[in-house]
């Protein structure tokens, strides 16, 4: 693939991994390297929308009011599922790269993984900021953390497994 996008990253990817080549083997630094890159993504938009776009006391659909942590948890996992997918899938997971149809499957095991990804990111986000009284921002990191940890096992055993 010699896309304007996937050389830098790529190049980035391969000049940082000496540092941590001791520490893990190349799939789990380049999993953690490109999931770190769309998770930075992820908090960024969360950040943004729930700090200078969204009203403090959320958004009133007649009488049901969703939270503004929770509208920014939601729009920033719609934009960077693709991102999340494409990175995955040709860094982390290159050698599971398959044909269309595989790729397909593989695409719809990723979108299972990561929405329960949002599920169990919107439940730690809502339990440490309602019950433990965590700010939003930290509580996003914090569960971030959790769910990237299920999310590896889960893509690298479930979504990316290389067919024997």
């Amino acid at each position: 693939m010699n896309s304007i996008i996937y050389k830098p990253i790529q190049f980035i990817i391969d000049l940082i991994y000496p540092a941590f080549k001791k520490l893990m083997p190349y799939n789990v630094y380049s999993y953690l390297a490109v999931g770190g890159m769309n998770t930075a993504l992820n908090i960024a938009i969360f950040s943004f929308l729930f700090k200078i776009v969204l009203p403090k006391q959320g958004i009133f659909f007649g009488n049901f009011q969703v939270s503004s942590p929770n509208i920014a948890l939601f729009v920033a996992f719609l934009i960077t599922v693709p991102t999340g997918f494409w990175l995955t899938q040709n860094f982390a997971f290159a050698h599971a790269k398959g044909d269309k149809k595989e790729n397909s499957k593989q695409g719809f095991k990723y979108f299972l993984v990561v929405l329960q990804g949002l599920a169990s990111d919107a439940l730690l986000l809502n339990i440490l900021i309602s019950f433990l009284h965590f700010s939003p921002i930290l509580a996003k990191v914090f569960s971030t953390l959790i769910v990237l940890t299920l999310n590896y096992l889960l893509q690298k055993h479930f979504t990316f497994k290389k067919a024997q």
